[in-house]
């Protein structure tokens, strides 16, 4: 909270090393120490010169190898400690030194490897989530249709009898399949394309390498025996086993996808119960309008009825109830009294009170709620890590 009024220390590079290149402009907002709560905590030592801990959502992974690669990417930035990456929650854990980097310079060396971050819990998380979903649905739909259109072109020729269909009739269903083919390959094998001209440029193998090879021979093949049915190729297509194919792996990226929002979401409505502003009482006895992170330990504040309690306190004046549900289990409202103590996070519902704040930030029993949920969705249950371990070379050998 007193981040905000420390003046930015040097980086402290070693002369031996050149001086980084300035970070890009879309995240140098997150380089003011004002910002650094919204996403993460202090760890140990002062705002400025100790340790931080922030939580990142991390955009495109798939895989195991993803996460691996965006903890090699973080870890190659001097200042950065340590960092967590789960594929499945798609979020990040990163320890970092003020003193040695800004978040702006992990945050770019990550999308230089190919994966976006965001800090964690902000809107622009969830909107780019929204996206990314009505997106995979577009991709999903186009590709399930043009399926059924190509299995119906392709099943004449599965039950048809030698004699049964003239050779154009037959290169006609295959034209048809291919122009059918196409919007699969070009729009909803997108990320499967992206993804492994990503790993090639890395020189890593993902999950995606594979499967990108496997549809593009498959469409070249095929699409050869079409141009050219006395072709070296030979005259068979298999347009049907493609679409199949994509269609099926998309359907499982659909609800993982799904189930990756509803966990993000359910932890970002946590996270985003706090309100951004408050009335506070000046020394002067009037009230005015300040940031929540800008309260501290003594400070009286009023909270109207709707609004949430922005820190643990003290009813000092006024009686009423409180929606404790999220942060309790209580589904019924608790009955605050003027004296009763009040939870960060918890709303009010029945009247105009004023509270005294006993604790803020990383001491209030909402954050340390928060700091549970955001280590539950980074752990990895046991067969998962040794699901990672197996997995490149499984992909290798693949």
């Amino acid at each position: 909270m007193q981040a905000a009024s420390v003046p930015l220390p040097p980086l402290s590079v070693a002369s031996s090393r050149p001086s980084p290149a300035p970070a890009d402009e879309r995240w140098q907002a997150l380089d003011d120490p004002a910002e650094w709560p919204a996403f993460g905590q202090l760890a140990q030592g002062d705002a400025t010169t100790g340790r931080w801990t922030s939580q990142v959502a991390v955009q495109g992974m798939h895989c195991a190898a993803c996460a691996f690669t965006v903890e090699a990417a973080l870890l190659k930035v001097p200042g950065v400690i340590e960092a967590q990456v789960n594929a499945a929650s798609q979020r990040a854990r990163v320890v970092w030194s003020p003193a040695a980097t800004r978040p702006s310079r992990w945050f770019e060396a990550s999308a230089a490897a190919g994966y976006a971050l965001l800090p964690a819990g902000s809107q622009a998380a969830g909107a780019q989530r929204s996206r990314d979903l009505r997106t995979a649905l577009w991709r999903w739909l186009v590709s399930g249709f043009c399926m059924m259109q190509v299995m119906m072109y392709a099943y004449p020729a599965y039950i048809a009898r030698p004699g049964d269909m003239t050779d154009d009739a037959a290169q006609l269903l295959r034209w048809a399949s291919w122009v059918l083919t196409l919007p699969v390959v070009l729009f909803s094998c997108g990320p499967f394309f992206r993804s492994a001209w990503r790993d090639l440029r890395m020189g890593r193998v993902g999950m995606d390498l594979p499967v990108a090879f496997g549809v593009l021979v498959t469409f070249v093949v095929s699409s050869a025996a079409t141009f050219d049915a006395g072709g070296p190729l030979g005259r068979e297509v298999y347009f049907d086993s493609l679409t199949m194919f994509v269609f099926f792996l998309l359907t499982g990226r659909w609800f993982e996808a799904r189930l990756r929002d509803r966990t993000a979401g359910s932890l970002e409505a946590l996270m985003n119960r706090l309100p951004d502003s408050i009335d506070r009482l000046t020394p002067d006895h009037t009230w005015t309008r300040v940031a929540v992170r800008r309260l501290a330990v003594g400070d009286v504040v009023r909270v109207r009825p709707g609004e949430a309690f922005p820190a643990d306190g003290i009813v000092t004046e006024g009686d009423t109830s409180a929606d404790e549900a999220l942060l309790t289990g209580e589904s019924r409202p608790v009955p605050r009294p003027c004296g009763d103590r009040v939870l960060a996070g918890s709303h009010n519902l029945s009247a105009v009170v004023q509270v005294r704040i006993e604790s803020v930030g990383e001491g209030t029993r909402f954050a340390q709620i928060v700091r549970l949920m955001e280590s539950a969705a980074l752990r990895k249950p046991r067969l998962a890590l040794l699901a990672d371990r197996v997995a490149r070379p499984f992909l290798v050998a693949v």
